[in-house]
């Protein structure tokens, strides 16, 4: 299917300014950090995404539903989660501004989803549909090489998650996480946080509580 820009009649000319009106400057500075792409190419992929506004609360992908797209964050915040049998919520990603969020598996498969993707605050969104995904490979071909690091560093990540969940002290992951995502905290209920980390919201209240300690010097 080929991607062709509108004509520049009236009615065409005010969805081609619409083209550079979606919130792409983040997008673009998260693909200039693995790939070089001629505006053309960014003209392209623009023409394949969507641009999505979505309430606190809303739902991106439902479990037991189908991931339509994958999704960029350009402002706010997402998270998945799954429940258990017990009804009990386990957070498996966040997701802030210039990051990639999805139910990876049933995007790729287009098969029913395992995980609940929901909005934690209002967000904006850009989605890459699925139905898409090839298309802008053999037009944009250095977006394989894009996903591909992205895909790459994310397993890493979260094999090293697999380990200090099994190796490390909860107050242990608890600093391994503030170090590694400074900016989640500050966003996040603390009942969220304590979830990714496998603990409850009131142990680590306890941890924060003498982490603040140690820091004042109170024994």
């Amino acid at each position: 299917m080929a991607v062709t820009r509108p004509k520049k009649n009236e009615l065409c000319y005010e969805i081609d300014l619409n083209w550079f009106k979606m919130n792409t400057s983040l997008l673009f500075e998260s693909l200039a950090k693995h790939i070089s792409l001629s505006d053309a190419e960014r003209d392209i992929l623009a023409g394949l995404m969507q641009e999505r506004k979505v309430r606190k609360g809303q739902f991106l992908v439902h479990e037991n539903g189908i991931a339509r797209s994958t999704h960029f964050v350009t402002k706010g915040s997402v998270i998945t989660y799954f429940l258990d049998l017990e009804g009990k919520q386990h957070i498996v990603q966040f997701a802030i501004e210039g990051w990639w969020i999805s139910d990876l598996n049933s995007f790729i498969s287009q098969e029913p989803a395992t995980f609940n993707v929901q909005a934690l605050e209002d967000s904006e969104l850009l989605e890459l549909p699925a139905d898409k995904v090839e298309i802008m490979y053999n037009k944009v071909p250095q977006m394989e090489r894009y996903f591909r690091i992205i895909t790459q560093r994310a397993f890493v990540s979260f094999q090293h998650r697999i380990v200090q969940n099994i190796s490390m002290a909860a107050e242990d992951r608890y600093l391994a996480f503030k170090k590694k995502y400074p900016k989640i905290e500050s966003r996040i209920a603390q009942k969220l946080v304590a979830s990714y980390l496998g603990i409850s919201a009131e142990f680590l209240s306890k941890i924060k509580k003498r982490i603040a300690e140690q820091e004042l010097g109170i024994k």
